[in-house]
């Protein structure tokens, strides 16, 4: 009795609020909830979700993620208080803090929702106290940390609608496939180099675009199977089958760049190719309108979520960004895109003129990157306003997938669409 008195203690020990550790089944046969990870399984934080989270299943089992075998609770829903890092059980109204170990909560019936949002498989909820080297936003915002874990070719299923299209020219989808494939595993080795890390990949544009099972369908199911295992490798690498970060985009506006160029850094193998096949690409051309006083707020908002940014602006400005008026924008390019934006700012009390240099790729996020949609761009202005004449969507690496749209619907082959935009790279079958 005192053994089993410290397990329970030890898994329901907050004095806080009142605790639902009388439904823990005691016989280990009971026990449903343990943690999956391993080569094939991804983990995929989930964004965007809100402060307050609804998780229903039938049958959901509630363990901690660390020691599972100290049992589990089940029910059919769960209330999360993502502000406080607090999960109810509404039938019974008792709660516990998350720990920082996380709460694993397991569908026994192999798929669960959030917020109406369907996923399969497990997710693990961590507090937002959970303050991460990694990622800023974990520290600022109300919202869980919450990673959902499943096969690497399940979340592909889903990755299929969430960055592009099923229903297009069977070649191009698997083309596209294998590089989303490619780079996940590419994620998942890097990322679990650092044991603090809980999660592999971000479930939106930081890396793949993953929305669970709201947008997986029976095409794309099959198209994931048919190239089960198949990933880009670099043939120089002393590892083998050593993935490379299979970088796409969706249209490259006629021409891709190199890693580098974008981000700096070296990505060794890549090479810049020609793209004739993006043309009917939606953004191929597109332009975009800001006034000088709009700039100066997105400048200021991206400041105040960028640390590592702000350490290279001036202090004057930093100190009292309001005293300064944007007074003019410039570009520098780089190979027919834009690799810095000057700004000249004027001190409205002194009229002192500061210039401060940004990379064109990080102003593009604080512009808005949906509508400043690249880089491949040049500037007009026209009073206290810039016009933006761009071409191409996204930063233009690696595959480009409006071009292996057209490559697909004009009889090029899977494998013809992967060594276009990957040229040097083998494709290898790792399972």
């Amino acid at each position: 009795m005192q053994r089993l008195g410290w397990l329970l203690v030890a898994l329901f020990c907050t004095l806080k609020y009142t605790q639902f550790a009388h439904a823990l089944p005691l016989e280990p046969a009971k026990l449903a909830s343990e943690l999956k990870l391993n080569s094939k399984i991804i983990r995929v934080r989930l964004s965007d979700l809100g402060s307050s989270l609804q998780i229903k299943g039938n049958g959901l089992a509630a363990s901690l993620a660390m020691k599972p075998e100290l049992g589990n609770v089940q029910a059919d829903e769960w209330e999360v208080d993502c502000k406080h890092s607090k999960i109810t059980q509404p039938t019974t109204g008792k709660s516990r803090i998350i720990p920082r170990s996380g709460i694993l909560i397991e569908a026994l019936s192999g798929i669960l929702s959030i917020n109406g949002h369907h996923f399969r498989e497990q997710v693990v909820l961590y507090p937002k106290e959970l303050l991460s080297p990694y990622d800023s936003s974990i520290r600022t915002n109300s919202q869980c940390l919450v990673v959902n874990h499943l096969p690497v070719e399940k979340y592909l299923e889903s990755v299929v609608n969430g960055e592009f299209n099923s229903k297009w020219a069977e070649p191009a989808v698997e083309a596209q496939i294998i590089a989303a494939r490619t780079y996940a595993v590419y994620q998942m080795k890097e990322m679990r180099k650092d044991r603090g890390r809980v999660f592999d990949v971000e479930s939106n544009q930081k890396d793949q675009m993953y929305l669970g099972l709201d947008v997986a369908d029976s095409k794309g199911s099959e198209l994931v199977a048919r190239t089960k295992g198949i990933i880009l490798t670099d043939p120089h690498s002393h590892t083998k089958n050593c993935p490379i970060k299979a970088f796409y985009s969706a249209s490259c506006g006629g021409g891709t760049f190199l890693p580098g160029q974008i981000w700096g850094g070296k990505f060794a193998g890549f090479k810049k190719v020609k793209c004739p096949y993006c043309a009917d690409a939606p953004s191929f051309n597109w332009n975009y309108t800001l006034s000088f006083h709009e700039i100066e707020k997105r400048i200021v908002r991206g400041l105040s979520n960028d640390a590592n940014v702000r350490k290279s602006w001036p202090k004057a400005y930093l100190n009292n960004p309001s005293q300064w008026m944007l007074s003019n924008v410039r570009v520098t390019s780089d190979a027919e895109r834009a690799s810095n934006i000057i700004f000249d700012f004027k001190d409205g009390e002194t009229f002192k003129v500061i210039s401060i240099t940004s990379n064109a790729y990080q102003v593009r996020n604080w512009l808005d990157a949906t509508q400043l949609k690249s880089t491949r761009f040049t500037m007009e202005l026209k009073g206290r306003s810039v016009v933006f004449h761009g071409k191409g969507s996204g930063h233009g690496v690696g595959l480009c997938q409006w071009g292996a749209k057209k490559m697909g619907e004009k009889g090029f082959t899977r494998d013809q669409i992967l060594t276009h935009y990957y040229p040097g790279f083998k494709i290898s079958k790792i399972l």
